[in-house]
């Protein structure tokens, strides 16, 4: 038969135990937490930061065809679009308003270029693929699902293949 063995050897195990059980903060100091919600988007860190533009943009202007200043503000990953998971990038691009405003083929060619340079690069592989990527401009910032009736705002639907962006019409 087994010998059960009573004594301290038998207890320290028993004993680290229940102290760490009993003590959740330590299992809690140990756990790193990523910055970036690992949802299929890879973010440099200069993305993260607070860079050159007004407040609520991150990271500095991007360049765009017409030269016009465009700065990236979030990603919304959570509100599924029409064909399934859906990444939108929403930038701020404040010529698009105001009393001389930007032509919407300008915009549209900027929105072009920007999904191209900046957001299919950060379409992560592998990683859950999303079935449209949204890119919209705002000369603006309005939080997502929002109506801000004055806001000037441009989009448009790109399917994100072999790092290039095919135009989807919606």
């Amino acid at each position: 038969m087994g010998r059960i063995e009573f004594g301290f050897r038998a207890l320290v195990p028993g004993l680290l135990a229940g102290a760490l059980l009993g003590c959740p903060v330590l299992a809690q100091d140990l756990r790193e937490v990523s910055p970036v919600p690992d949802y299929g988007v890879v973010m440099h860190p200069d993305d993260l930061e607070p860079g050159d533009g007004p407040e609520g943009t991150h990271g500095k202007a991007i360049a765009v065809p017409s030269g016009q200043k465009v700065w990236w503000v979030d990603v919304i990953h959570t509100a599924q679009g029409p064909l399934g998971l859906t990444y939108r990038f929403r930038f701020l691009a404040p010529q698009i308003g105001g009393p001389s405003p930007l032509s919407p083929e300008i915009a549209l060619a900027d929105i072009e270029a920007l999904c191209n340079s900046w957001v299919a690069p950060r379409i992560a592989r592998p990683a859950p693929e999303p079935s449209e990527v949204v890119v919209s401009l705002s000369d603006r910032i309005v939080p997502f699902g929002e109506v801000d009736h004055a806001a000037i705002q441009y989009f448009d639907t790109f399917l994100v293949d072999k790092g290039k962006c095919e135009w989807q019409f919606y």
